[in-house]
């Protein structure tokens, strides 16, 4: 799993590279995000059931014309514009490790997968309103989708600071939560959990958090978040789960490059 992880984050920046070797001609922006952040989504680790504090990172190039990036992955533009953006690429759908949780004990790996991805983002109010959605669905297992649609709000401080709070939700196919919550016979017996088969599609998890955004240098922001992500009453009904709400918390770096 973590080679796996690793390739895809330099195949992306190697895409990144030759994006601008390629089309430095075309108006263009770079931008570089890491740090930390403790979630149940690790680049390391997969998807994970207990969160955990594991390295974040992603690299974003786009044009007129394209972007790439490890969060969006590789695709057009179906709209580009200052506050509206939409684009259909190919994506990557975490998998999970069983090794990484101690409540994956006896489940077995849930290898990752290339995905169709279809995302957008508006900012009705620029910096200060951003709603954003995304779908994506596995390109190996048609019936494994995973969608999220959520609301950041802005406000100003003072000079250079910014508070911000933002809130999401989170939806998985039956296909999804069969994979990563559900219980077969066989994994019952190698890990005592009880059997469980999910009926349909549900909502996973909502997510808020409340944050700065600190402007160091004119290119380089700091953005440090905490907040609460609470899983769905129907997800509660996976055996593996064994609490409902868990911290969450962000500490990045976001540095943009001038490529023109």
């Amino acid at each position: 799993m973590f080679k796996k992880q690793i390739i895809f984050v330099f195949v992306c920046g190697a895409v990144i590279s030759v994006a601008h070797a390629d089309e430095s001609k075309d108006a263009a922006k770079l931008e570089a995000t890491y740090g930390f952040s403790r979630s149940n989504q690790s680049l390391i680790n997969g998807v994970l059931i207990n969160y955990k504090t594991d390295p974040t990172l992603n690299l974003a190039y786009e044009n007129t014309r394209w972007f790439a990036s490890i969060q969006n992955g590789l695709g057009a533009w179906l709209v580009h514009h200052d506050q509206l953006k939409s684009g259909l690429s190919i994506n990557y759908m975490m998998g999970r490790n069983e090794s990484a949780d101690k409540r994956y004990a006896g489940m077995g790996n849930v290898s990752g997968t290339a995905m169709a991805y279809l995302w957008g983002e508006w900012q009705p109010i620029k910096d200060a309103i951003t709603l954003y959605a995304n779908y994506g669905n596995s390109l190996s297992d048609a019936d494994a989708a995973l969608g999220q649609w959520g609301m950041t709000l802005g406000l100003p401080l003072a000079d250079k600071l910014n508070v911000f709070l933002d809130h999401s939700r989170s939806w998985g196919s039956r296909q999804y939560l069969q994979k990563y919550y559900g219980v077969t016979m066989s994994q019952s017996i190698s890990s005592g959990y009880r059997e469980f088969m999910p009926s349909g599609s549900g909502a996973l998890y909502q997510n808020t958090q409340i944050g700065l955004v600190i402007e160091a240098r004119k290119d380089v922001d700091v953005i440090i978040g905490y907040g609460k992500s609470t899983a769905s009453g129907a997800l509660m009904n996976s055996p593996m789960l064994q609490k409902q709400s868990q911290p969450i918390s962000t500490i990045v770096l976001n540095q943009r490059f001038n490529l023109n």
